[in-house]
């Protein structure tokens, strides 16, 4: 093998190792950001008010000197435009939420798409084109192999939305694969209701989905 193969392999490698850490790191940071909110004032809020608080608190945590070492690898962007074919300018795609991990040579980089689970917004809106289907028709252009979605809780409790939208997850339409349905992630620092699912996208890629849900009820029973 060439010297110059060699290094693309090596890209490679580290690309892959970056990209597992930009995973856990980004699910902490939208657990760190989520906690300095206060919740409760958000029970009524529509999405986009609750996103854009969300982000300016995950801001001030990369900026805070208290918070881990880590965050200052990143930074957090809203309303981010995605380049999807035949779209320009304007008519660009439009994602919630982008992290993006500073590193030499290509940045890891994972998206979030938001929605609002409460009576006038539920599995329907979460898992419908403007939800979870647009990462896997890549209506959003594919930045990695995985993307997350953020589930914003105004009724009810996240564990009552997490075995709706598992239930649901179910149906051969989000082209599950093997051994990839809905499970329980535990991560230490992280929302308590992170859950992934493994999908086939529409080209045929595997394509792993973390489904972070958070408490905006007015009584917070499971924080």
């Amino acid at each position: 093998m060439t010297d110059k193969a060699n290094q693309a392999g090596k890209s490679l490698t580290l690309h892959a190792v970056y990209l597992i850490e930009l995973r856990e790191h980004a699910l902490i940071l939208v657990w760190l950001g989520y906690q300095r909110m206060k919740a409760q004032n958000f029970a009524l809020a529509e999405e986009d008010a609750i996103t854009g608080e969300l982000i300016k608190e995950m801001k001030a945590v990369t900026e805070d000197t208290s918070s881990p070492p880590w965050v200052e690898r990143y930074s957090v962007s809203e309303q981010v435009r995605s380049n999807a074919p035949g779209k320009l300018g304007k008519h660009r795609p439009i994602v919630d939420v982008e992290l993006e991990q500073h590193r030499r040579g290509k940045r890891p980089r994972l998206r979030f798409e938001a929605k609002r689970l409460c009576k006038t917004s539920g599995v329907a809106d979460y898992l419908g084109p403007e939800g979870l289907e647009a990462f896997l028709t890549s209506y959003y252009s594919r930045t990695e192999s995985a993307a997350g979605m953020l589930g914003y809780v105004q009724t009810q409790t996240e564990r009552i939305w997490a075995g709706k939208l598992g239930a649901k997850l179910n149906a051969p339409a989000y082209r599950i694969i093997k051994d990839g349905n809905w499970t329980h992630l535990n991560i230490l620092s992280a929302s308590p209701h992170i859950y992934q699912t493994i999908h086939a996208d529409n080209e045929s890629q595997q394509l792993f989905i973390f489904h972070t849900l958070l408490s905006f009820c007015a009584f917070l029973s499971e924080r």
